[in-house]
């Protein structure tokens, strides 16, 4: 009985097993565990994930939008042309988006706008300090936590 060995198929082999565990290691490091069971991701599932994920960064954008229109109306008077600037890149990143945020992207949009006006004089600072703490408070609405208001006068 003659036994042959052939170096390029044993490697092949092993290659071939090193594979299966690999992705057996990572299939269990991403698959989502429900109460102790893992769960299967049926395309309804991995859809909303996905749009979990996407509202969660359009979120992180509200927020950091939300903080520098907060900065722009705190400072007074605000300078005017950083304050149409700043109402312009909001417009522009606010625009489109998941239908989770959309109150909260046309509040942002807005107070942006009152900013505007308020830093070229075409509004009370009271009213944009209003329109920016009612964008706030939905951007708050969508996380969930505090977010700094400006106090009224």
């Amino acid at each position: 009985m003659e036994i042959n060995l052939n170096l390029r198929q044993l490697v092949l082999g092993a290659a071939a097993v090193c594979l299966v565990v690999l992705l057996a290691v990572v299939g269990r490091a991403v698959t989502p565990v429900a109460e102790g069971s893992p769960v299967v991701l049926t395309p309804e599932r991995w859809e909303a994930a996905a749009l979990a994920r996407k509202a969660g960064a359009e979120i992180v954008r509200l927020e950091a939008d939300g903080g520098a229109l907060h900065a722009m109306v705190a400072a007074d008077p605000p300078d005017a042309v950083q304050a149409m600037l700043l109402a312009q890149r909001i417009y522009a990143g606010q625009r489109t988006g998941t239908a989770a945020t959309a109150t909260a992207r046309a509040a942002l949009v807005d107070a942006a706008a009152a900013v505007a006006r308020y830093a070229g004089g075409g509004l009370t600072r009271q009213a944009a300090i209003e329109a920016v703490n009612a964008a706030l408070e939905r951007i708050q609405a969508l996380r969930g936590q505090a977010m700094n208001r400006i106090p009224t006068d």
